[in-house]
């Protein structure tokens, strides 16, 4: 089985900038195409896990996001750093206007839907895996699967609190930092 590194992306990645939609709005945080390639040697699979209300809420469509997320990859490679895939929740509970979209489902963080699927289609060894997130949320998430977890201070750095229960394994200033204690 493999082990993967399981990254959110907005905050973590890419700076927060309250739900990017389109791809002229992507800004990298400086180091994280470093930090990819740092996984990637130490043989890693590379896994965005990422909660994309854009969809729920009519910001963009199912389709312009999932060509977002293919431009955030060819991008990567550009630079010799390999996201493996990518999997996103377009859902929210309440906020909304798409009605397909607006709804309880069980992929949205903290829900593990995301990472399952991916230990499924990947063959994922979760106990040998790491959880990388700037919100409670993905802490409890990585938590919940039994993967080590980093919360990075970038985005929101653990301030929405919302799992406070859930303490994260490390506290890394970056991605970049992050991805130097994962270990092999």
């Amino acid at each position: 089985m493999k082990r993967a590194v399981f990254i959110d992306r907005d905050g973590v990645i890419f700076e927060d900038k309250n739900h990017i939609h389109k791809k002229e709005d992507l800004e990298i945080i400086p180091g994280s195409v470093e930090a990819i390639k740092i996984l990637n040697n130490k043989n890693y699979l590379v896994v965005v896990v990422t909660n994309q209300s854009v969809v729920a809420r009519g910001l963009c469509s199912l389709e312009e996001l999932i060509s977002m997320n293919d431009y955030i990859e060819e991008n990567f490679i550009k630079h010799g750093a390999v996201i493996n895939k990518t999997y996103f929740c377009p859902h929210h509970p309440t906020e909304g206007t798409n009605p397909l979209y607006t709804r309880q489902c069980d992929c949205r963080k903290p829900k593990i839907g995301m990472i399952m699927k991916a230990k499924d289609e990947l063959g994922v060894y979760l106990p040998g895996s790491y959880v990388v997130g700037d919100k409670t949320s993905d802490i409890k998430m990585g938590k919940d699967v039994g993967c080590q977890t980093i919360l990075v201070k970038t985005g929101y750095g653990g301030k929405d609190n919302l799992f406070s229960d859930y303490k994260p394994d490390f506290i890394s200033k970056n991605l970049l930092e992050a991805s130097n204690l994962i270990s092999i």
